[in-house]
C-alpha cells in the first residue's frame, strides 16, 4: 500500500516576507499583485481583520488602516521554494511539486529505513520548516495523491491530517465538489441542476447519467469522487512542474515570421493547458533543435504569474531571439511553462485590474468552453488568417 504525503504551505507568500524581515513578525501584511491590486496572500495577523486572498488591496487598506502592504516577490518565494524541496529529497527522493508552495512525497517504504511511522516523518519535516524557515506546512496522509492533496488543504493551517486506507470514500462523502480537481464552474452548476452536489452523490451516480452531464469526464471524475486515484509521484520532472507543446517541422525552417507564428499557435495551446487546471505560470522555456540535433534553450520570468495568451505573445519574439544563438535552419520547436503557481479558492483566477485585462481574460475563458465544446477549429484567431507559408 502506498503512502503518499501533500504538503501545503500556509500563507505561504505573507509569511515568507515576515520570515524574511523581523520587523513584519506580528503585525498584519498582505502580500499584493502590482498589476492586478488584489491580495494574493494575508498574514495570520490580517486575516484576524477579516482580509482575504482576492480583496482589492484598496479596501484592505480602509478596512484596516495599519495594514502592511508589499508587493510580491516572486523570486524570494521561489528560493524559500526550493529549500523545502531540498529537505524533501533529504526524506524520499520521490518529490514532486504540485505549484510554488506545495508539494507531493511518496513515503512508501521509507518508514522501515528512517524507523519511523509516516506520521512523525511529516511531524518532523513540518517542525524542521518552521524551526528554520519560520513557515508553516499542513500535510495530508494518504494511499494516493488525490485524497492526500484534498486532505492537506481540508483544515488549514497548520494541519496534519491522515486518511487511512480503506476510507477515502467516506473521507471525501462530504465534501462539495469543487474539493475535486477538474470540477469548474459550468460542471458544478450543471451538476447541482442534477440534484448532485457532494462527493458521495456523484460517487453513487448511475455512469450514464453522468455521461450526459459530463461526457467523457464522467468517469474520471466519479473515480475520484470516490477516492481512486492512481497516478504515481514524481510523473513530472521535480525541478520544473507544468506543461509543454513541441512542434516538428516537415521540412527545416530559416522564416523568422513563419517561426513566431508557429509560436503562438503553441502558446496558445500551453496556456490554455494552464487554465484548465487553474492555474498560473511564471516561466516560459523555448527549446530549438537545429537542424544537426543540436538544441539550445532560453528562459523568460515574468514579473507575475500568467495564464493569459495575451500575456505570453508580447515576450514571443525576444525569446526566440535568445534561444536562436546559431543562425542554422530549425528542426523543432518546445515550449515549456514552468514555476506553476495555484491561486487560492477565494482568488479568482485572472483577478483583472483593468478593463482590457478583464476583456482578455473573458475572452480566453469563452475561447476555452467553445473548442472544448466543438474542437480546436471552433475558434480562428485574425493572426492565423494572414499566416504566413513555410518558406
Amino acid at each position: 500500500m502506498r503512502t503518499v504525503v501533500h504538503w501545503d504551505g500556509d500563507r505561504f507568500f505573507a509569511s515568507i516576507e515576515q520570515a524574511a524581515d523581523g520587523r513584519l513578525r506580528g503585525r498584519p501584511v498582505i502580500v499584493g499583485g502590482e498589476r492586478r491590486g488584489v491580495v494574493l496572500s494575508a498574514s495570520a495577523e490580517a486575516r484576524r481583520f477579516g482580509i482575504r486572498p482576492g480583496w482589492p488591496t484598496a479596501r484592505a487598506r480602509r478596512a484596516v488602516p495599519p495594514v502592511i502592504v508589499l508587493p510580491a516577490h516572486f523570486d524570494l518565494y521561489e528560493r524559500f521554494f526550493d529549500q523545502i524541496l531540498g529537505l524533501c529529497r533529504e526524506t524520499t527522493p520521490l518529490v514532486e511539486p504540485s505549484s510554488v508552495g506545495s508539494a507531493w512525497l511518496d513515503l512508501t517504504g521509507t518508514g522501515r529505513a528512517l524507523n519511523q511511522p509516516p506520521e512523525q516523518v511529516v511531524a518532523h519535516l513540518r517542525a524542521t520548516v518552521r524551526e528554520w524557515l519560520r513557515l508553516s506546512l499542513s500535510a495530508g496522509i494518504a494511499t494516493n495523491k488525490l485524497v492526500a492533496r484534498i486532505a492537506a488543504r481540508l483544515r488549514k493551517p497548520a494541519s496534519q491530517v491522515t486518511v487511512a486506507a480503506g476510507s477515502e470514500r467516506a473521507f471525501l462523502a462530504p465534501l462539495a465538489l469543487a474539493w475535486l480537481p477538474g470540477m469548474d464552474g459550468p460542471a458544478i452548476q450543471s451538476m447541482e441542476l442534477a440534484g448532485i452536489r457532494t462527493c458521495s452523490h456523484l460517487a453513487a451516480a448511475p455512469i450514464d447519467a453522468l455521461s450526459v452531464i459530463l461526457g467523457r469526464n464522467a468517469l474520471r471524475l466519479q473515480r475520484r469522487a470516490q477516492g481512486i486515484s492512481e497516478e504515481p509521484v514524481g510523473k513530472k520532472k521535480a525541478a520544473e512542474p507544468g506543461w509543454s507543446e513541441r512542434s516538428e517541422f516537415a521540412e527545416d525552417v530559416w522564416d523568422e515570421p513563419f517561426l513566431l507564428l508557429t509560436l503562438r499557435r503553441m502558446a496558445e495551446k500551453l496556456m490554455a493547458q494552464v487554465r484548465a487546471a487553474s492555474s498560473e505560470i511564471r516561466r516560459i522555456t523555448l527549446e530549438l533543435v537545429y537542424t544537426d540535433r543540436e538544441e539550445s534553450r532560453r528562459n523568460y520570468d515574468f514579473s507575475e504569474p500568467i495564464a493569459l495568451d495575451t500575456e505570453a505573445f508580447p515576450v514571443l519574439p525576444q525569446l526566440l531571439a535568445a534561444a536562436w544563438s546559431r543562425r542554422v535552419r530549425l528542426r523543432a520547436l518546445r515550449l515549456q511553462a514552468g514555476r506553476v503557481y495555484r491561486p487560492s479558492p477565494q482568488l479568482d483566477l485572472f483577478a483583472p485590474a483593468s478593463p482590457r485585462r478583464e476583456y482578455d481574460a473573458k475572452l480566453a475563458s469563452t475561447i476555452d468552453l467553445l473548442r472544448r465544446l466543438h474542437g480546436p477549429a471552433a475558434v480562428v484567431r485574425g493572426y492565423e488568417l494572414r499566416a504566413p507559408d513555410a518558406a
